[in-house]
């Protein structure tokens, strides 16, 4: 049977609760919006977004749930060729969600995905949605700051964050 938008915002919602998490939600928009600290890199917090959207002409009923983890730097022009391919590096091999890069403006953001047409998920996985960007922008956070800033080239960068 489909997951109704109600139905998902109230899944999301409950987790959130559960675990005491402050937060707020935009009905308009459908998204959940919370902070968190990061405790093993100099980017000190990630913002995370999450997403309740709609099928596309079914208005009432959930497709995905839609995580977005943002950053509060972008990336320099003069250093966004290092930056793509530290991204590219940091996404190789990873099994849930995936670093972007807009080359427009140098926004930096990891993105994680559960579709949940036909079926809620469990805790875990929408746990999952705030939790591994908070975990990826820990673990390849300083990295990116040195391909950023010009200290270190991508493949050295990528070598250290993956030791």
């Amino acid at each position: 049977m489909a997951t109704t938008m109600r139905q998902a915002i109230a899944c999301v919602r409950n987790v959130l609760d559960r675990k005491g998490y402050n937060y707020r939600f935009d009905a308009d928009k459908n998204k959940f919006t919370m902070g968190f600290n990061l405790n093993r890199t100099k980017l000190k917090s990630c913002d995370i977004v999450v997403y309740v959207r709609p099928i596309s002409g079914e208005e009432n009923y959930c497709r995905a749930l839609l995580a977005y983890g943002n950053i509060a730097i972008s990336a320099d022009k003069s250093s966004m060729a290092q930056v793509c391919e530290y991204l590219t590096r940091a996404n190789y091999g990873l099994t849930v969600g995936n670093f972007e890069l807009d080359h427009r403006d140098g926004e930096i953001r990891y993105k994680v995905s559960i579709n949940v047409r036909d079926d809620l998920p469990g805790d875990d996985a929408v746990d999952d949605l705030w939790a591994i960007p908070v975990g990826m922008f820990n673990k390849y956070g300083d990295g990116l700051l040195a391909v950023n800033m010009g200290f270190s080239d991508a493949e050295d960068a990528i070598r250290m964050a993956e030791q």
